[in-house]
């Protein structure tokens, strides 16, 4: 209903300071007037409310009233998918042993893969570039879609990039005051060669709300800096305010990573879709229904139907006690002569004197708004490609389903994932063939180059993994499949991990058959363990001491 207001509680709660979640997507004029007019609608319309849902947080009017936060729990629940629970490298023993056991935890690799994918899915883009610190280490690091502004060729490559690194350093001064900074990056082309030029300005603002940096002049000179802070940049292999050759063999060091080739509003465009896109709807009618079942439970709390008259009196019966809606406030009582009050309902009747107060309590639908919020979450979770049960386990229904069903479910998030993994896979092997290039060009890593590359392995999705174990064991046990593989597939394992795997159960074998010549086969049977032709051990106290 158009005139349809909420009640009091909610309204105050809507209302509450605290409550107000905080902004996430830039929602500035500085931001925007920056941006390229080709694409400026499309990240208005598409990437910004698809962040607002994703992230859990409010942009202006978007997001903002009462929600289940669906959007931000799908996108998480995607993102432990498509992570997987293990990342592999394969490659040469040596190589492939010096990226995962010293490159990889050294730069937290895994943090950097996971929130490469928390970005992309939640703007459809993101913007992964290495950093080579002064230590000789390529560090990747994933920045989100509102934090860069990348002009690209017609293939998606990038031609100029302008980075905003927020909080570089933040100090204590004075009795009342924080300096925090922004690390401004820009990687650009000239006369074919990459470079890149740092600046940094203060920040202002909240964190939230900040105010953006003057993307054009110079920065704060170094000298000017605190100690600290030009310790850091030190650290950190930046120069200020020069322009400086990258090192990297592709160029300028990163590349934009989409979730979709392709977007569904601005062709040539090099972005992605967001996660959402396509559910904005869904989900604002998943946001109605909870607060229908909201409201239902506010009105439904009781209500007692009187004569509006009695109100009168009950007033009049207080102001001769000396007491009044002035007193009652001191008291801390400002709901005992509020008419605005919604806990009663008053209403006339002809006859007054004949009417009974009376209690009513209005039925709260929870049955229904249950399975209303279950179709919208379906439909949700399907249209972003995945089975319902992958995302909300709750969501099985009592129904028998056939093999045949459960496989087609399953497929549909196991087909997503694999998609995403070969995108995925691609962009992580290009940032593998730059850092073994940097290690290469170090000093006495020449040899890694002989050894050859090193691949990364995603771990796939498994809807049922105990299903899948017995399948593989059945096709092993039929002579389809080598047991090298079985049990690489099994425990999602490295070539030479499997390796070491064989050779332990090999030597557990031949331990094994040792035992078994020595003392006989009775040792290892369960049935006649103790060697006393399979009877039982004796329960009773006269067994002590093994007699």
């Amino acid at each position: 209903m158009s005139g349809f207001q909420p009640p009091k509680y909610l309204q105050d709660y809507l209302n509450k300071e605290w409550r107000t979640p905080p902004q996430s997507f830039v929602n500035t004029s500085q931001y925007y007037a920056n941006l390229d007019p080709f694409f400026i609608q499309y990240m208005r319309t598409v990437v910004r409310p698809c962040m607002a849902y994703a992230t859990a947080t409010a942009d202006g009017t978007i997001n903002s009233g009462v929600k289940m936060n669906v959007g931000y729990t799908v996108k998480n629940t995607a993102v432990r998918i498509i992570k997987g629970e293990k990342v592999i490298f394969e490659g040469a023993d040596k190589v492939s042993k010096l990226i995962s056991d010293k490159w990889s935890p050294s730069v937290n690799f895994n943090g950097f893969y996971e929130t490469a994918i928390d970005y992309m899915l939640s703007g459809g883009s993101v913007l992964c570039k290495l950093n080579k610190d002064a230590r000789g280490r390529c560090i990747p690091v994933a920045v989100r879609v509102d934090r860069y502004y990348a002009s690209t060729d017609d293939t998606g490559e990038i031609i100029n990039v302008t980075i905003l690194n927020s909080f570089l350093f933040s100090e204590r001064y004075g009795k009342d005051g924080e300096r925090s900074y922004w690390l401004v990056e820009q990687r650009f082309f000239e006369n074919g060669k990459p470079y890149v030029r740092y600046k940094v300005n203060l920040k202002s603002g909240i964190a939230g709300t900040e105010n953006l940096p003057t993307l054009n002049g110079e920065g704060i000179p170094a000298k000017d800096l605190p100690v600290s802070v030009q310790k850091l940049l030190r650290q950190r292999n930046v120069r200020l305010n020069q322009k400086t050759v990258l090192p990297f063999k592709n160029g300028l060091g990163c590349k934009i990573w989409r979730r979709t080739q392709t977007n569904s509003c601005v062709p040539g465009l090099a972005m992605g879709d967001p996660l959402l896109f396509g559910v904005l709807d869904l989900l604002f009618a998943v946001d109605v229904v909870f607060s229908g079942s909201l409201t239902d439970v506010i009105l439904g709390k009781g209500k007692v139907l009187v004569p509006k008259k009695y109100l009168q009196s009950i007033r009049e019966d207080f102001k001769a006690m000396g007491l009044n809606s002035k007193a009652f406030e001191r008291m801390g009582r400002t709901d005992v002569f509020n008419d605005d009050d919604d806990s009663l309902v008053y209403i006339y009747t002809e006859h007054d004197k004949d009417f009974q107060p009376k209690e009513v309590q209005f039925d709260i639908r929870a049955e229904k708004y249950n399975g209303m919020l279950e179709m919208y979450l379906r439909q949700i979770v399907s249209l972003c490609g995945f089975a319902p049960t992958s995302i909300f386990p709750f969501l099985v229904d009592g129904s028998q389903k056939t093999a045949t069903e459960v496989t087609a479910e399953e497929n549909l998030t196991r087909g997503t994932v694999q998609c995403l993994h070969q995108t995925l896979s691609q962009n992580i092997n290009e940032i593998l063939d730059e850092v073994l290039y940097q290690l290469y060009n170090d000093a006495g890593q020449a040899e890694l180059f002989k050894c050859g590359m090193v691949t990364v392995k995603l771990s796939d999705y498994i809807g049922n993994p105990l299903q899948r174990d017995r399948n593989i064991r059945d096709n092993y046990a039929a002579g389809l499949i080598p047991k090298e593989t079985a049990v690489q597939k099994i425990n999602d394992l490295t070539v030479a991990e499997t390796q070491e795997y064989l050779s332990k159960i090999a030597e557990d074998e031949k331990e094994k058959s040792k035992r078994e010549q020595m003392f006989g086969n009775a040792l290892f049977d369960e049935k006649d363990y103790y060697g006393n032709g399979g009877n039982p051990l004796p329960t009773g106290g006269d067994f002590v001491n093994g007699e």
